[in-house]
């Protein structure tokens, strides 16, 4: 019976690649499996693959191509709570005290609107004030300080709670899913540090053996169920 030879060279440098990954890697750790799909796509500039378990990548052009690892050590992980829920009432605090704040402020300013409007001309003008207005105009600029202070309150506790989420929500995330709410979630972040030995070949085609740390972390919550742990995700690669 004549049988079709299938065409699989188009293949051969992802096979090759994963063949030196898997036969260069000790199957003892758990981090195996994660450390060798960062590495194969991070070599083949897979974004896509790594935006499912990486916040980095091990560029082929700047940083060369992992050829090869062993697992030297893994450190025991640091647990530390889940922020999100807290950084999240902070937001919620922040702005209702802009809100209350900025009331005050509204209510201050519709009653001083003839008193408000000479010192705005006075300021324009470099004009000192004396009297009633100058008292107005002191009082203004104290609102306006504490209007600036406010603002930067609430900014910062956004950014804060921007910083704290990507991570965590990744980790819980599933693939094509939707993004999930951790505002009101309990639970912890855990992270570890991976120390491997690698074989690494530069964008010149030289080899060298390199000693990385690969910190992975993943979101642990509480449900009605009980604890659901994330998936690992690749935060940092680093020369040890």
């Amino acid at each position: 019976m004549f049988r079709p030879r299938v065409r699989l060279y188009f293949l051969a440098p992802m096979l090759f690649m994963s063949a030196i990954l898997t036969g260069a890697c000790g199957a003892s750790h758990p981090e195996q499996q994660p450390l060798q799909q960062f590495f194969r796509a991070s070599g083949m500039r897979d974004d896509q693959t790594l935006a499912n378990f990486a916040v980095v990548t091990f560029d082929p052009k700047t940083d060369g191509q992992v050829t090869g690892f062993t697992i030297v050590n893994v450190s025991q992980p640091v647990v530390t709570p889940l922020k999100i829920k807290d950084l999240n009432k902070a937001v919620e605090d922040a702005q209702a005290a802009d809100k209350e704040f900025n009331d005050r402020k509204k209510a201050y300013q519709d009653s001083h609107v003839d008193a408000l409007k000479r010192v705005l001309d006075a300021e324009r003008t470099r004009k000192k004030l004396s009297g009633a207005d100058a008292s107005v105009q002191a009082e203004w600029t104290k609102w306006r300080d504490e209007s600036g202070a406010s603002s930067k309150k609430v900014s910062e506790a956004r950014s804060q709670l921007s910083s704290a989420r990507p991570i965590a929500e990744l980790s819980i995330s599933t693939p094509n899913g939707p993004t999930p709410d951790l505002t009101n979630v309990d639970g912890q972040m855990e992270s570890k540090d991976v120390a491997i030995d690698a074989t690494v070949k530069a964008p010149s085609a030289s080899t060298s053996k390199k000693q990385l740390v690969v910190t992975l972390q993943r979101a642990v919550i509480k449900t009605p169920q009980g604890d659901k742990n994330g998936k690992w995700i690749i935060t940092s690669v680093k020369p040890a």
